[in-house]
Parts: structure tokens; C-alpha cells; sequence
């Protein structure tokens, strides 16, 4: 998914139509989550990131589901959305997750079920992103979140990166701007959310899933971490090729990937209910 795209470049989805083309991963958990937890009945659904629009559309086809809105902050990304993944009912707009005042006005208390899957590790605001998503809902409304966790693989290989030594040179300017789910947060042996709670949700579960996807080429599994990693900005063209190979063995001494390419990510989810 996409968030705080324009204002502080947290992912490398140069264009929408690369990020909807190298996104097997992200589509394939959001329908095994969605199936797990999601059970729809005359459902108002609000997708908060919405990418490039492939869940929307899905959410929009299950029996049960009245009408979907999906929101991004990235302009290029809403209008990629509206043209491929339309349906007569799903709309999609321009909004930020972590501000509240770009919301529309008619989305205060309208739905009976949120949904923001690999959304808030891009977001520093977490807090002001749930009690944006928290007025959306209706009284007793649900919400399921995907994030990766400051514990994940994803991270872990996300932060070597940056700090590897072949790397790191080209890097002295490169801010990181992914917020995993802090860990410190979880009690209760992991399956509750202290943050969750103090923004007026009733957490009904909380654990990380694994999840594999197998890729037919290292063409294919590069271009899907092209787009989550904007260390690449920074490394001359030439020189991406190398990076990719550093990536993959990083990534694999961590088992986050194997030698066939298939990459198996931890990621945190939670299921929870508006108070």
C-alpha cells in the first residue's frame, strides 16, 4: 500500500503503474488476511492507502459488500486507481491517513469496516492515523491493520542496508522513513496493542503472520523491492545491479528470502472493533 508518498517519499513507487505490477506480495497477504478475519454483510468499507487500488476493487466484488471508498495520498496513484481498478461501487480520493482535515467531511462515523494493509510503517503519525481511521467507524465499526514490526525481517534487512559498509557511503544523506510498529507496545505476551487501545479500539487480535510468495525470476523479485526501497535514489544507476545482489544475500542470511527467491515475510495484524 502507499502513504505519505508526495510529502516524505517513504517508498520508492517511482509510478503507479510499476507499483501495480510489482505487487504480488502485498495482494496475495491482503486476501489471506481479509479472508481470515473479514466477514461481510451490507459492509460500508473504508480502504485508508489504497495504493493502486487492486484491494479496493477486490473488497468491492465479495458478496456482503455494499460500496467501498479507497484513499492515497498520492495523486498519480488515485488517478491509476480510478482508471484500472474502478467498480461501480468504489470511490476513490485523495487523502492523508495522518491528517484528519483531508478527509471528506461525509466519511465522519459512515463506515462499518476499515481496512489499511501495509500502510502505517510508512507513517511516523500512528497515533493520528488511528483516531483519523477510529472517526470513520461507526460505533462497534472494525478495523484490520497489516504492519511490519521493528522485530520483522523486512525491517531488519531494510536497516542493514543502509548501514552496509559497500553502501553506507552513498548513503550519509538518507533519512530513514520506515516507522515499523513499535514492539514496545505489545502486551500482553504480544497480543494486544497499548496504542490500539488508547485510540478507542477494543484490540480482538493481534499476531504476526507469516506469509510467502514465490517469484519466477530475480527480474521479478527485484522490481517488487525496487519499489520499498528508497535507498536506490541515492546509488548511481549503474550500480543498482550490485545493490540488488547485496539485498538478496542480506536478506537471505536472515531467511527473509531464499535461494529460489521465494521471500517469506513476519508481518504484525490486527483485527480490532471501535469502542
Amino acid at each position: 500500500m502507499h502513504a505519505n508518498h508526495d510529502k516524505s517519499l517513504a517508498m520508492n513507487a517511482t509510478k503507479a503503474e510499476h507499483y501495480s505490477q510489482n505487487r504480488s506480495y502485498q495482494q496475495s497477504f491482503a486476501v489471506e488476511v481479509l479472508q481470515q478475519y473479514m466477514k461481510w454483510d451490507g459492509d460500508t468499507v473504508l480502504d485508508a492507502g489504497c495504493g493502486t487500488g487492486e484491494i479496493c476493487k477486490y473488497i468491492s466484488q465479495q458478496p456482503g459488500v455494499a460500496s467501498v471508498v479507497g484513499f492515497d495520498v498520492s495523486s498519480e496513484f488515485v488517478s491509476y486507481s480510478s482508471q484500472y481498478n474502478s467498480s461501480p461501487n468504489v470511490l476513490y480520493h485523495v487523502a492523508d491517513v495522518s491528517d484528519v482535515t483531508t478527509f471528506k467531511p461525509e466519511w465522519q462515523d459512515a463506515f462499518s469496516k476499515a481496512v489499511s494493509i501495509f500502510v502505517l510503517q510508512w507513517v511516523h503519525g500512528k497515533a493520528e492515523a488511528l483516531k483519523a481511521m477510529h472517526s470513520c467507524l461507526k460505533s462497534r465499526g472494525e478495523i484490520l491493520l497489516a504492519c511490519v514490526s521493528d522485530e520483522s525481517r523486512f525491517y531488519r534487512t531494510w536497516m542493514n542496508m543502509a548501514s552496509h559498509p559497500k553502501w553506507k557511503i552513498y548513503l550519509k544523506d538518507f533519512v530513514p522513513n520506515l516507522f515499523p510498529w513499535p514492539s514496545s507496545d505489545l502486551s500482553n505476551g504480544h497480543d494486544n496493542s497499548c496504542l490500539l487501545e488508547e485510540c478507542g479500539f477494543e484490540v480482538l487480535s493481534c499476531h504476526v503472520k507469516e506469509h510467502g510468495q514465490s517469484f519466477d525470476s530475480k527480474e521479478q523479485w527485484r522490481e517488487t523491492f525496487r519499489a520499498v526501497f528508497p535507498h536506490l535514489r541515492y546509488i548511481p544507476q549503474d550500480k543498482h545491479e550490485e545493490f540488488f545482489d547485496d539485498l538478496f544475500e542480506t536478506a537471505k542470511s536472515i531467511r527473509f528470502v531464499s535461494a529460489d527467491y521465494k521471500t517469506t515475510g513476519d508481518v504484525l495484524v490486527f483485527h480490532a472493533r471501535k469502542l
